[in-house]
């Protein structure tokens, strides 16, 4: 069975902020296979790569070594199959409360983004 995401010897190597002539590894060597409606959690603590990962899977940061898979095909650009909710706050003040659950909708290019949003329960 094909996995719905699909992490193979994934590295993500940057460049210091306090030292450009330095570089450090966030994560290194990981592989990992998600089933599709399967639910998994990334723990660990602080500065251990969970974040680095996540972006890696929602196709926020390319890796620097390795590759990723949704579906059996090479993720290129942002995963539109993955939902993402940020760490920090990430509302647009100048929108309403609708308006930021059509965000998402709008940016890709829903025509029906208002229908949708306010038929979203909550």
């Amino acid at each position: 069975m094909t996995a719905a995401l699909a992490l193979d010897g994934v590295a993500c190597t940057f460049v210091s902020r306090d030292d450009p002539g330095q570089r450090y590894t966030a994560v290194s060597d990981v592989t990992l296979a998600v089933g599709a409606g399967e639910f998994v959690s990334v723990v660990g603590p602080t500065g251990c790569g969970k974040s680095t990962l996540l972006n890696v899977a929602a196709g926020l940061l390319e890796p620097s070594r390795g590759s990723v898979a949704v579906f059996g095909k090479p993720l290129a650009g942002v995963n539109a199959r993955a939902g993402y909710m940020f760490q920090t706050e990430s509302l647009m003040p100048w929108r309403t409360a609708l308006g930021n659950v059509m965000a998402g909708l709008e940016f890709r290019g829903i025509a029906d983004a208002r229908d949708r949003a306010e038929a979203w329960p909550g």
